[in-house]
């Protein structure tokens, strides 16, 4: 693919615009111990929420992380704090009722008031733990990318607005600049309980807080091996030994062969992301005149928002179903961006990165046990609000003896329907390029 070069800013970096404030690091590693009661791999959002719950529950933790602290995702996401989890493709599962005899129906219903308390279970441990993050409350704005979908949003509205208060309101295309300065979208949805974030530094955030309950914290130590049963498991890692009671997997998207039946049910699927230049405050009021963020319906989806500041643009999308250079992805990136943004076509790129989501076929985050091994997996683009949430639920169900009050304790934890998958997802760019000619072919039905 050519790279046209003057999309580039002459500060141009292919690393994620987060790291200007926060780069991944050491801070605060040290030692593997030779035992702890809690061991956690990964010190991601899901592992240090975790972590924090237990120390503060008594019980000394150890989060090791194969690379530098919240090298993964946590760094590397675009910062939307949702309320919003994916039930388009229904729960997994036996019909009926589920372990506490509750019926499909009431089931859906708990697991989106749990997506409430996730949202705003972030803004209570940004309060808490006085992390300073930028986060905003200013809302969301959903695209409907065709007037078909628009119809849809207008259902849903009513929907979260009955079970979950949203405060949702159906704009319609007539009055859609009000949210957005485009006329690529056939109106939207705007539902004001919703977030924004400077991801690295909630991260950093989280993990200083870990620092002050003296929890240990271990970079650059790779688990090889997880040996024994609860209550007596044997962590093998490139630094040594570590005896444990209990063992929280906390990968989500990296996860590897390590834990390969967690591994065999999850996708992970490369996100990309370019940041602009400073835009004019004029410019960038007209953008997005709320300052919230920004998603929309399609199959193959984008998202994007104003950076602190106000003035520059952060745009992620799937420009690719595999990971590409970022020199390339932010050049497909930048053409979509001004597919909805025609102003913005001279506007250059300071940054480009890209990271991995964990995906799972419901379109459902889970939590659970496997082999004794608690997890809590599968964010599904939602990894801000529900892998901090859920981290905080495996640690408090370990700390009430196995009893947890979370709906998605309950939800089947389903497979990839592919044979011989094994975490490699070859199959993604066949399905990307099939979701691409749906969505074409609902746009053209709005034409």
């Amino acid at each position: 693919m050519k790279i046209d070069r003057s999309l580039f800013h002459p500060d141009y970096k292919p690393e994620p615009f987060w790291w200007e404030a926060a780069r991944p690091g050491t801070a605060h590693s040290t030692d593997l111990p030779d035992k702890t009661e809690i061991f956690i791999v990964g010190s991601g959002y899901s592992g240090l929420s975790a972590a924090l719950e237990l120390a503060r529950g008594g019980k000394s933790v150890t989060v090791v992380d194969a690379l530098a602290f919240g090298e993964g995702a946590s760094t590397r996401n675009g910062g939307g704090v949702s309320a919003g989890i994916n039930l388009g493709k229904g729960i997994s599962g036996t019909p009926g009722q589920n372990a506490r005899g509750e019926d499909h129906k009431t089931l859906v219903t708990n697991l989106l008031r749990e997506s409430l308390a996730a949202y705003e279970f972030v803004g209570e441990l940004v309060e808490r733990e006085n992390i300073d993050c930028h986060y905003e409350r200013r809302g969301r704005f959903v695209g409907a990318y065709s007037k078909a979908h628009y119809a849809g949003l207008v259902e849903k509205a009513e929907f979260l607005n009955h079970h979950l208060q949203m405060d949702a309101t159906a704009i319609p295309r007539e009055a859609q600049k009000t949210e957005i300065g485009s006329d690529f979208y056939h109106g939207g949805l705007a539902i004001n309980r919703a977030g924004k974030i400077h991801p690295s530094l909630f991260h950093k955030g989280l993990l200083d807080a870990c620092h002050r309950e003296n929890i240990t914290l271990c970079a650059h130590t790779k688990v090889t091996a997880i040996d024994g049963k609860v209550g007596n498991f044997t962590l093998k890692t490139d630094k040594g030994n570590c005896q444990a009671e209990q063992v929280i997997i906390a990968t989500n998207g990296y996860t590897g062969a390590l834990t390969p039946k967690l591994r065999n049910r999850l996708v992970p699927i490369s996100s990309q992301i370019i940041v602009t230049e400073e835009l004019p405050e004029d410019l960038a009021l007209e953008l997005i005149p709320n300052g919230r963020t920004i998603s929309e319906t399609p199959r193959v989806t984008s998202y994007y928002r104003l950076l602190p500041g106000d003035r520059r643009v952060m745009y992620g999308g799937r420009a690719r179903f595999q990971d590409v250079p970022p020199d390339v992805s932010a050049t497909l990136l930048h053409g979509m961006m001004t597919d909805r943004w025609p102003q913005l076509k001279d506007v250059r790129i300071t940054h480009s990165w890209s990271g991995f989501v964990a995906m799972t076929t419901d379109a459902l985050p889970h939590m659970g046990q496997e082999d004794g091994l608690h997890y809590c997996t599968g964010c599904n683009g939602s990894g801000v609000a529900m892998m901090t949430y859920l981290g905080n639920q495996v640690a408090r169900r370990i700390l009430q003896n196995g009893h947890s009050d979370s709906a998605y304790v309950d939800v089947e934890f389903p497979g990839v329907p592919v044979p011989l998958y094994r975490g490699s997802p070859w199959f993604l760019p066949i399905v990307g390029e099939y979701y691409r000619y749906l969505d074409r072919k609902d746009r053209r039905a709005s034409a």
